[in-house]
Formats: C-alpha cells, sequence, structure tokens
C-alpha cells in the first residue's frame, strides 16, 4: 500500500521551522507524487472524493477516519487539491491546498486560515520536475522477499458517470515475513478512468485496517481561473528550487509493500 500525505502533513513539512528549505522541497517532492499530480491537457473537472479509513485495535476496538478532497482540473493541466477531515454529517472545512501550474512550472502550498502561500519554482527536469500523467497500474508491483503477489484485471465499470477500468492486487504474506506469526492477506483495487487519468476509487482490506476512497461527484467543466492562483490578499513567499535528498523525509517515502 502506498502511503499518501495528508494535506495538513504537507504543510507541517512547508512550514517546519527547522531546516525549511529542506521541508519545502520534501513537501513538494510528495505533491509530485500524488496520483492525480501529473499534467493531463484538454480534460477539465471538478470532482469530490470521500475517504473512510478503519483501523482495529488489538481489543477489536475500531478507530474511523473521514476525508473529504475536492480536486480541480482546468484545460490547461493546472490542478488544485483541499483535503480535510470531515465529521459524519457536518460540512468540510479546509484549511490548506496546494497548487500545481505547469504554465509557470510551480508548486504552491497554500494556509486557507493564515492566508499565506509558499510557491516553488520547479526544475526543467529530474525526478522533481513537473512530468505528464502516468498510471500507477502501468509499473511494476513491488513486493517483499517471500510475498506472494496476485494480480487481476477487472471487468470495467461506471463510477461517478465515467467509465473506469480496474486492477485487483492480492498479496499473501507468509508467517515471518513482516513479524507475523501466520499468514497476512490484503486486497487492495484501483479504479482509473482511461479517458479522464484520475483514479476514481481505491481500496485496501488488510486485517490490520481497511480504506475506502471514492469519487462521489464529479464534473466536467473548466473551473474559474482564479483556483489556481494565489489570492491577492494572501502573503506570498518563493521558496529557492533545489533537489530533495530522497532520505530527507522517510514519511514521503512509499510504505514497504
Amino acid at each position: 500500500m502506498r502511503r499518501i500525505l495528508s494535506l495538513a502533513a504537507l504543510a507541517a513539512l512547508a512550514i517546519a521551522p527547522t531546516h525549511p528549505a529542506a521541508a519545502q522541497s520534501a513537501a513538494v517532492a510528495a505533491i509530485l507524487a500524488q496520483d492525480d499530480a501529473g499534467t493531463v491537457l484538454g480534460q477539465p473537472l471538478f470532482a469530490v472524493e470521500q475517504t473512510v479509513e478503519v483501523r482495529t485495535l488489538a481489543d477489536g476496538t475500531h478507530l474511523t477516519r473521514r476525508t473529504e478532497e475536492h480536486k480541480w482540473r482546468d484545460t490547461q493541466g493546472r490542478y488544485r487539491r483541499e483535503s480535510t477531515v470531515v465529521t459524519e454529517g457536518q460540512p468540510p472545512v479546509f484549511h490548506t491546498a496546494f497548487i500545481i501550474d505547469p504554465a509557470a512550472n510551480t508548486v504552491a502550498i497554500l494556509d486557507l486560515d493564515r492566508k499565506t502561500a509558499v510557491v516553488t519554482h520547479l526544475p526543467a527536469t529530474g525526478p522533481y520536475a513537473l512530468h505528464p500523467y502516468i498510471n500507477l497500474d502501468d509499473k511494476p508491483i513491488e513486493a517483499l522477499p517471500g510475498v506472494n503477489v496476485k494480480v487481476e484485471k477487472l471487468d470495467g465499470k461506471t463510477i461517478a458517470g465515467v467509465y473506469a477500468v480496474g486492477r485487483r492486487v492480492t498479496r499473501t504474506r507468509p508467517p515471518g515475513t513482516i513479524g507475523n506469526d501466520r499468514p497476512v492477506v490484503s486486497v487492495a483495487e484501483r479504479w482509473v478512468s482511461p479517458d479522464l487519468k484520475l483514479l476514481l476509487a481505491n481500496s485496501s482490506d488488510d486485517p490490520r485496517s481497511t480504506l475506502t476512497r471514492q469519487v462521489t461527484q464529479l464534473d466536467r467543466i473548466d473551473p474559474a481561473p482564479a483556483l489556481f492562483r494565489v489570492p491577492a490578499d494572501f502573503v506570498s513567499t518563493n521558496a529557492p528550487t533545489r533537489q530533495p535528498r530522497t532520505a530527507s523525509c522517510a514519511e514521503c517515502a512509499p510504505a514497504q509493500p
């Protein structure tokens, strides 16, 4: 399972008081590693995504965490994302946003409460440059030694009014693989729109936790240009361009499969 940093965690990295340049670079690296961070031209949209994560403790107690994300993409490929933890039955309140602008070659992290923004100008080439959309399902499956991996292509289905193709990955970890005294089986699914190049749903299920994420609203509209600019009343800071070191942010790395 890939670990995805929340926007709150990204913002915390960006404004870290110690080694701020390295922290900002690590936050930008994490943003560019997100599923929908690749540049997609000519496919504007607005999407609402709901996530429910349930962790099971040793005594059987269940801890449930709900988040909601709003995503915007315009015809030029500019992309904005906002995310927040929500209480069931209550409207979401967003505190942080990020904007990827391929035209300006920048990533901006916005603190919506403090009305501040940190803008990073990206290198033209290299692992931390902007890149076209990459379907993660096309990448090789990684697993620890001894883990049995089964990959299944799933029949297409419609999600939020859009056709999606799916893949299921089942990992079976024999005893001793991750310190376990019995086999651990986890199942993960991903559903992607090949037309919009957008992750529409994914889920993971194993004895430790379950997660379900799905786009519940999708409008194929060109959002207002102002959404992709730092507001005029925000205090904006330009971050220096630098290549982050791989080891500078352990949280930004994918979790061991």
